[in-house]
């Protein structure tokens, strides 16, 4: 009996050692992967919320962009001729586009465009007999886009514009409605 009870308190203990120690290892192994494994996805769902939320506002959204407003030959002498132009605009995740009204004037090599956005309060800027007109409010301007009347607080807002080839293309923008100036909104 001796002898047995010298060895069961040493194979206890060098039993009881060993299965001790390995759940540990264990532990220490899974929490560093699952730390791994929380810390990646951190990452990545921190760059694809960041993409989507903080870079569009860091890029350089709202510079307007050449639109075409048709061929320079189509354009009639003397005749003020409303054009369609698309407006592709960049919206954090998504690039939208929308169609604007504009007015080509054309008199010998001089080409006006105008914004048919009423200054006042945003209406559509009509043709008028000598000039335009502005159907919501009674505002008029004559051929050359200066205020004639009504309560639009300027004259009509002349556009950028360029002819590349026969086509001519117009940088469309906003302007604030309602100023003395034409202040273009960003």
């Amino acid at each position: 009996m001796n002898s047995e009870t010298k060895m069961r308190p040493v194979t206890e203990a060098s039993h009881s050692t060993t299965t001790e120690s390995l759940p540990e290892d264990r532990r220490s192994f899974l929490g560093i992967v699952i730390g791994l494994i929380a810390s990646s996805i951190t990452v990545v769902l921190g760059s694809i919320i960041g993409r989507y939320t903080i870079a569009p506002a860091l890029s350089a959204a709202g510079q307007p962009e050449w639109a075409d407003a048709g061929l320079l030959d189509e354009i009639p002498e003397g005749e003020p001729v409303k054009r369609n132009v698309v407006v592709s605009q960049e919206a954090g995740w998504g690039r939208f586009n929308s169609q604007q009204l504009v007015w080509v004037l054309k008199q010998g090599n001089d080409i006006t465009v105008f914004s048919a956005v009423c200054p006042h309060l945003g209406c559509s800027i009509n043709h008028a007999q000598k000039g335009f007109i502005c159907p919501c409010h009674g505002s008029a301007w004559d051929a050359e886009g200066k205020k004639l009347g009504g309560p639009a607080p300027r004259g009509m807002d002349v556009l950028e514009h360029r002819v590349e080839g026969g086509l001519l293309k117009v940088r469309y923008q906003y302007f604030q409605q309602g100023a003395d100036q034409k202040k273009p909104l960003v």
